[in-house]
């Protein structure tokens, strides 16, 4: 096929990363967050790569922010190797390493799970280490879920960071416990999938000295729900607020 043929800006992306590179494309989901997924190899580096490439504004700053962490948190081991990142005025690419890994065999909470979220403690994008109400705050992933976890070489690692921010803690361990619990047990009260994995729950903020997690728990269920209706999710925004209220 003729370059100029192509339906998406193969050029830019081209323009990004030199010509030593064998590329696959995914256009991804239409919509404002819209991004094409690559999946490539460097023939220069001799490494298989994955990368990002945004050019609608609300993708661009996801990029950006993915970029943000990635470079924060470089040398720690929690996020793939950042390569190479461009950030123009058109689009924003982002290139990373790549994690040849699988999913976890278990959906459920598992105590290798829970050690991954009590690192993201001792990281802040912000001067605020706590919010209006008092609750502690830190970083943390933003889309902690089973899809975005991967065991490679007997390790857990993380994924997809673009939606990182300071949030008040127990933010990634409510997100797993509750997203999983509506993806595979839909009609189950989100409160109940919480007390499913209460263990989990008192471990995580025992380790910060905190004794009543509930304070926590709300201010996650507010959080989801006003993110799910900005994005007119109405079943998951309605699942949330339920939780909300009943706190």
């Amino acid at each position: 096929m003729n370059e100029k043929d192509l339906e998406f800006p193969y050029s830019k992306i081209k323009a990004s990363d030199g010509n030593d590179t064998l590329m696959s494309f995914n256009m991804g989901s239409p919509g404002v967050e819209q991004k094409i997924s690559i999946l490539g190899y460097d023939k220069t580096l001799d490494i298989p790569f994955f990368a990002k490439f945004s050019e609608k504004p609300r993708a661009k700053k996801l990029t950006k922010n993915e970029i943000r962490i990635y470079r924060m948190l470089d040398g720690t081991g929690l996020t793939p190797k950042l390569l190479q990142a461009v950030d123009t005025d058109d689009y924003v690419y982002l290139k990373a390493e790549f994690i040849k890994g699988s999913r976890p065999k278990s959906r459920k909470m598992t105590d290798e799970v829970l050690q991954l979220c009590l690192p993201l403690s001792k990281y802040h994008l912000t001067d605020k280490n706590v919010d209006e109400n008092g609750l502690k705050m830190s970083l943390s992933h933003g889309d902690f879920c089973p899809w975005n976890v991967l065991v490679s070489e007997g390790s857990i690692r993380l994924i997809d960071w673009e939606l990182a921010a300071d949030r008040t803690l127990g933010y990634d361990l409510f997100t797993y416990i509750c997203q999983v619990a509506i993806l595979f047990e839909p009609e189950k009260q989100l409160l109940l999938a919480i007390d499913d994995n209460m263990r989990f729950v008192k471990e995580y903020f025992y380790s910060f000295g905190i004794t009543d997690y509930k304070p926590y728990l709300k201010a996650f269920a507010m959080q989801k729900w006003e993110y799910e209706v900005g994005k007119g999710n109405t079943r998951l925004s309605e699942k949330y607020k339920e939780l909300a209220n009943i706190l």
